[in-house]
Parts: structure tokens; C-alpha cells; sequence
């Protein structure tokens, strides 16, 4: 009995969470102004940082979209395009995202069969796969996997074209007859593979993949050791005999992009490479079916503004204000570096032959929604005690070259709307004057530490520590933050805390909650007063959360503890960008807690997501405030009135029997936009045991290698998660 009196708390929990969790929608609604009055389009995108601009139409009206892909986090945002002549007719439609395949480290668009859509190739394994778009007016936009591995013939073996993760190459048709084919750098090397497509001489149709390697460096060409920079007619002819001299200055991160600039019906290329910050700019003097480099702009565009980008900077050739001409952003590609002023974008001001590029701006679209450089530490609070929710968030830096000027700084965001409708107005992006107190890392909570009835500021460190400032200004008055503290009573947690400030064991005292880079979390009780506290006593691994993934080497947890209709449940926030969600907290203070989702609400922000809850738009239910490793916040509702992006989807599922020892039958009740159910069973702990999927009204499940006690089955469908307990009984 004594054994059945837990598992019957944790059941009859499981059952509550399950029946009060309540569905969470982006909410483009709150408007926010930076600027004094500059409102900005689609404030909360999650920001961008390490970007890849992707042609592609998505919505059948023939104009060409753009998906922007984030290699840190590989997180896609999609953005519909209005035909308007200017850089402005991009608009922000999170719902394209989920028709979407899921992609990582690169992606780039090529209509390969002909058929007038852009199909889509990604890293896969050292290797390049393909999402053929089988668009059509009645499923609209979905792709088909043609190919994980695209082969090329190396003389005597058949294999994968050598792609990695850092090197993104040139799809392009290169001798003019009507099929894709590859540039890429040979494998560690500094010079360049032409993989040629025989599909239309052998087969008379584009639409194959024959790749032959061509015996020859192609463009007769190498890449400096030292810079980016190419080192002209060295004679690189044949990749097999002279190999041993090309690989002496091998790298690896270059992002090749292809463009004829003259017309004459050879490729040119542009060259983003880890070798410096400059963009290089290759001319062909030679024809279709034999390259040969033969000048080049190493500073390009010298004759405008060069690029000068931090780290690896990307060009992209293509036309982002709808007049005909193809223009050149360019990002950085890798995931350190400039984290701002990151989307450079360059006017073509003449035609598509000459190509005469000229610097317009740094922040191509992300000068439209919030991004505060690297990370969003965020929380909702009431600065000026006016009765509405603020935003105040603080980052781990703004990008400087010189890193030892890259400083945590914090970013009021005062709410100026309503107790229904908020709106909120970036104040100052150094609030307190942070900056000059030459921290990196910082994360804010709020709580009354000193019992005087106002709210006083911590701030977690990059180093582990927590800084100290009181509040002066007295209850109810506008917050006067006074700095008290540089290391708040000799807590040093290691590295990177994340404290929350909450009465954990509800004896009216306020404790302290504090995640850290390794992914658990630790409790500090008060064993003090309320009003002259003391965390002596410290429960490191509390609750037994972890949050890092396996095989990583930082977790960055984040812990929101929260009550729910008189029941804790926690919350935290995770680097890998997924929230966890825990139950079985009151009373089990020194045990381990019921994980009850580890992917909550489907919610999967870039790395190192925070997060904060609260009811900003007066409809009595919590609203969700993410931050993440991009600088940039994404707001969730509960409200599900018109102007919410909603899909109209029910699921259900039942598992009979239940209880059960040997096996049991999943059935679906599918409402979804899919067919496709993803089941899986884990522990209470959180770990999966299983995992399958099916696109069957039913499945069975044979659950006699499962000891005697108590399972949750997980249903994916559509992009939501259902929840169910299973009991084996023997």
C-alpha cells in the first residue's frame, strides 16, 4: 500500500495537468515601437542570427517568397511576399512553417526537374539530399524525399558528392544543357570539384541526378592558405595526380554562390569563406565547359561598400524588392559572430548582366522585429507599477569585435496598451546601465528579498554568481533599482545561472530556484526570514532534472515554477530549444519529479530558450513569453478569437486494455491535417522506451518487456502532443 499511494498521486496528477492544459497559439497581435515611433512589422519572430535567405512560393499566387532558415538551432521562418516594388513586401506567416520537411546546418533552392517549383537540397550526412516540391492547387505546398545522398562517379566508384556541414555549394546548371550540377570544394581541400549531369545527354530529360567528377581543379584555381583570397592559373588540372600538392592548405567553411556576371554563359562565383571577413568575387574568363578564373575581387564589392562581416559572411544572389533585378544579401554563415547587424542587403542598380551592387542597410527584415544580439533572457514585470505587464530582458551581448567589449545589457520594453490590449515601447535596450558593470550573461528575476513590499532584481552571471539590487522606491511606486551586491551571499552555482525567485516549499518565505549551463537545477531554501533571508542550505539536482541532451555539452536550464489551480508544476527551458514540463513537485521536494512532457505545448524555440508566463491580455488565462539564443521573443496565447493563427485539429486516442500486462490497442480518433501518428512511450522520469509511428486507425502494442508500473504514451499528430498514462499490472 505503501508503494500504490504514489503512483496513485502521480496518476490522479498526470490526469489533472492533462485535463487543464489549454493550447498555445503565436500571437502577432501587441504591437511593439522602438524608435519613439517606429513600429516594428512582425516584432516577434525569435530574431535572427546565423541566416540563409531561400527563394521558394509557397502560397500559389506565382511570387516568389522567402524562407529564411537559422543555422543555430536550424529553426525555418517563413515570410509571404506581396509583389509590392520594395524591400517592404515581405509579411510574416508562421503558418507556411510547419510545410516545411525539417532541415540542419544548410538548405539551399533549385528547380532540378523542370516542373517550375523550387525543389530543396540540405545537408544530410557529409553528403547533399533532396525534397522534391510536388506543389499543387488542391494539398498546396508539401515535398517528397527523393534522395538522402546525391553520388557522383569518381573515375572508379560510385559515391556521395562530399558536402559538410560548413561547406555549402554552387547549384548551377554549368555547361548550359539544361540540368543541375555541382560546384563544391573536394574534401579538405582549397580547390574546387565540377560534378557534371548527364542526365539530359543520357536520358534527354533534367530531372535525373548522373554526376560524373571532372578531371580537373575546376577554374584552375586554389584558395589561399591564409586568407580569402584565390590564388590564379596554378595548374590544379588533374584533382587525382596533383592532389598532394592542393591539400597542403586544407580548411573547411565556404559558402559558394553562383552568378554570371557578364552574360557569356559561364558561371562566376561569389566566395564567403572562414578564411577572412571579406567577400570574394571570382570572374570565368574561360566558357561552359571549361572554366578558367581569371581575375577577381577579393574586397567586393571594392567599388561600393566591401563586406566586412564577422565570422564567414554568405552571399546570396537573389531579388529582394521585386524589380526583376537580382540583388545580394549577405549573412554569416557561421553560428559565431556578428549577431545584429547580420542581413546586409545590396541593390542591384543596373541589370542582371552587370550586376552593380549597392549597400543599402545592415538589417534586412530584422530591423522589423525585436532582436537584442545574442540571447533573450526574458521576463514579464511590472517596472513603473502602473498596474500592466512590462518586458525586461536581458542578453549575453551585443556582437563586438573586440570580445572583451561584448557586455550583457537589458532591455526595457514599457507596456503602454491596456489591461486587454498591451502594447509595448522599447524604452532603452541598457536599462540600469548594465552594460557598465562589464558582465556577460546575465539573467533577471524579481521577488521582495528584503520584505519592505516592492520588488527587488537579481541577476543570474555567466560565472555562476548572482548580483544584488534593491529596490528603494517602496511599495506601489515606480521600481528604483539601487545596486547592492556583486556575489548575493556567496552562491556560485558554477556556470551560467538562471534564478527564479518563489516560495518552493510554501512556508512564506521566498527561496531561490537557480539553472545553470549543465542542465540542472539547484534550490537554495530560505532559512532565514522573510525579511533578512538566508540560502545556506542548497539541493543540488533538484527534482533529478536534467536537461541536457546526450552527446551535448551544455544543457542552459531554466526553471519556471508555477502554480496551477493549488498544484506546482515546473517548467524549464532547455539550450537544445525544446521547454520540459514537470509535475509531482509539493511534497516531493527531495525526490524526483514526474516529467509529464519533455517537447511542451510543441513548443521548439532556437537554443537556450527562457521563458516567462502571465496573463497580459486580461482573458484570466496565462499568456507564454519565449526568449532564445537569437536575440529575439515569441509571445504564445491561450485566446483563440479571430486574428489567432489556429488550425482547426482534434485528436483523440484510447488505449484498451488499461491496465494491461502483456498488450494493449492504441485507437485514433483523427480530426488532424494528417494521417501520420507518432507513438511513443516513456518512463516517468522521461525517457523514451519506445517509438514508432503509423498512419493506421489502430495499432498494438505489446508491452511484456515493461515491468509492473506506470507509462505514458505520447500521440504526434499534426504538430500537437497528446498525453495518456498506461498501467502494466502483473
Amino acid at each position: 500500500m505503501r508503494r500504490l499511494l504514489p503512483i496513485l498521486f502521480i496518476l490522479g496528477f498526470i490526469e489533472h495537468s492533462i485535463a487543464q492544459t489549454q493550447l498555445l497559439y503565436l500571437d502577432q497581435r501587441p504591437k511593439v515601437i522602438v524608435n519613439s515611433n517606429d513600429t516594428l512589422e512582425f516584432p516577434w519572430t525569435g530574431g535572427f542570427n546565423s541566416m540563409m535567405p531561400i527563394e521558394i512560393e509557397m502560397n500559389g499566387d506565382t511570387l516568389i517568397d522567402l524562407l529564411l532558415f537559422d543555422r543555430i538551432g536550424n529553426r525555418l521562418s517563413t515570410f509571404l511576399n506581396d509583389g509590392s516594388g520594395s524591400t517592404s513586401a515581405y509579411h510574416y506567416h508562421p503558418e507556411y512553417i510547419e510545410k516545411f520537411p525539417p532541415f540542419h546546418d544548410w538548405v539551399r533552392s533549385y528547380d532540378y526537374d523542370c516542373d517550375g517549383d523550387l525543389d530543396l537540397f540540405t545537408y544530410t550526412n557529409n553528403a547533399m539530399g533532396v525534397w522534391r516540391n510536388d506543389y499543387s492547387s488542391g494539398t498546396g505546398l508539401q515535398f517528397t524525399q527523393v534522395s538522402v545522398q546525391l553520388n557522383s562517379w569518381y573515375g572508379t566508384f560510385n559515391t556521395n558528392i562530399f558536402v559538410s556541414q560548413v561547406n555549402m555549394p554552387a547549384l548551377y546548371d554549368v555547361d548550359g544543357d539544361g540540368d543541375m550540377d555541382v560546384i563544391t570544394f573536394a574534401n579538405s581541400s582549397n580547390y574546387l570539384e565540377y560534378h557534371k549531369n548527364y542526365s539530359m545527354d543520357s536520358l534527354g530529360v533534367c530531372s535525373d541526378f548522373l554526376f560524373t567528377l571532372q578531371p580537373y581543379c575546376w577554374g584552375y584555381f586554389k584558395l589561399s592558405g591564409l586568407t580569402n583570397i584565390g590564388l590564379l592559373n596554378q595548374n590544379c588540372r588533374s584533382a587525382i595526380t596533383d592532389d598532394n600538392s592542393l591539400n597542403r592548405n586544407r580548411h573547411s567553411g565556404s559558402v559558394l554562390t553562383p552568378l554570371d556576371q557578364d552574360c557569356d554563359g559561364d558561371v562566376d562565383l561569389l566566395n564567403g569563406d572562414i578564411l577572412g571577413q571579406n567577400m570574394l568575387f571570382l570572374l570565368n574568363g574561360g566558357t561552359p565547359d571549361s572554366a578558367v578564373i581569371v581575375s577577381q575581387d577579393s574586397a567586393f564589392p571594392v567599388y561600393n561598400v566591401s563586406v566586412d562581416m564577422q565570422n564567414l559572411p554568405a552571399g546570396y544572389y537573389l531579388d529582394l524588392d521585386n524589380d526583376g533585378l537580382k540583388d545580394m544579401l549577405v549573412s554569416p554563415f557561421a553560428t559565431v559572430g556578428e549577431d545584429y547587424n547580420n542581413l546586409l542587403f545590396y541593390k542591384n542598380t543596373t541589370n542582371n548582366c552587370d550586376n552593380v551592387f549597392n549597400f543599402i542597410k545592415s538589417r534586412f527584415l530584422s530591423d522589423e522585429t525585436i532582436d537584442l544580439g545574442t540571447a533573450a533572457n526574458v521576463t514579464f514585470f511590472d517596472v513603473d507599477k502602473d498596474g500592466l505587464l512590462d518586458i525586461v530582458a536581458v542578453n549575453d551581448s551585443y556582437y563586438d569585435v573586440n570580445p572583451n567589449l561584448a557586455y550583457s545589457r537589458l532591455a526595457y520594453f514599457k507596456n503602454r496598451g491596456t489591461i486587454t490590449q498591451p502594447m509595448f515601447t522599447l524604452i532603452t535596450d541598457d536599462w540600469l546601465s548594465l552594460a557598465s558593470i562589464t558582465q556577460y550573461g546575465l539573467f533577471p528575476a524579481f521577488g521582495d528579498l528584503d520584505g519592505d513590499n516592492d520588488d527587488d532584481l537579481l541577476l543570474g552571471n555567466g560565472d555562476g554568481t548572482l548580483i544584488y539590487y534593491t529596490n528603494t522606491a517602496g511599495a506601489g511606486n515606480p521600481c528604483n533599482f539601487v545596486f547592492a551586491s556583486p556575489q548575493y551571499q556567496g552562491i556560485d552555482i558554477g556556470n551560467n545561472s538562471a534564478p527564479q525567485i518563489i516560495d518552493v516549499n510554501r512556508d512564506s518565505k521566498l527561496d531561490l530556484l537557480i539553472g545553470e549551463r549543465s542542465g540542472i537545477l539547484n534550490y537554495f531554501e530560505n532559512t532565514g526570514t522573510s525579511t533578512n533571508p538566508l540560502f545556506t542550505t542548497n539541493i543540488s539536482n533538484f527534482g533529478n532534472v536534467n536537461v541536457l541532451v546526450p552527446g551535448e555539452v551544455a544543457g542552459f536550464s531554466v526553471p519556471l515554477l508555477f502554480d496551477n489551480n493549488g498544484t506546482y508544476e515546473l517548467l524549464v527551458g532547455s539550450d537544445e530549444g525544446s521547454i520540459y514540463h514537470y509535475g509531482n513537485v509539493d511534497g516531493n521536494l527531495n525526490g524526483t519529479f514526474a516529467i509529464l512532457d519533455s517537447t511542451y505545448q510543441n513548443i521548439k524555440e532556437l537554443k537556450r530558450v527562457t521563458l516567462s508566463k502571465a496573463d497580459i491580455d486580461g482573458d484570466t488565462k496565462f499568456d507564454l513569453l519565449t526568449g532564445c539564443n537569437s536575440g529575439g521573443m515569441r509571445l504564445y496565447t491561450q485566446y483563440t478569437s479571430a486574428g489567432i493563427q489556429q488550425a482547426t485539429r482534434k485528436m483523440d486516442f484510447k488505449i484498451a486494455p488499461n491496465p494491461t500486462s502483456d498488450y494493449c490497442t492504441v485507437y485514433f480518433n483523427n480530426e488532424t491535417n494528417t494521417d501520420l501518428f507518432q507513438l511513443s512511450i516513456l518512463d516517468l522520469s522521461g525517457r523514451v522506451l519506445y517509438s514508432t509511428s503509423t498512419v493506421q486507425k489502430q495499432m498494438q502494442l505489446f508491452t511484456s518487456n515493461l515491468t509492473s508500473g506506470v507509462y505514458i504514451v505520447h500521440v504526434v499528430s499534426d504538430g500537437l502532443t497528446y498525453a495518456q498514462k498506461l498501467c502494466i499490472q502483473r
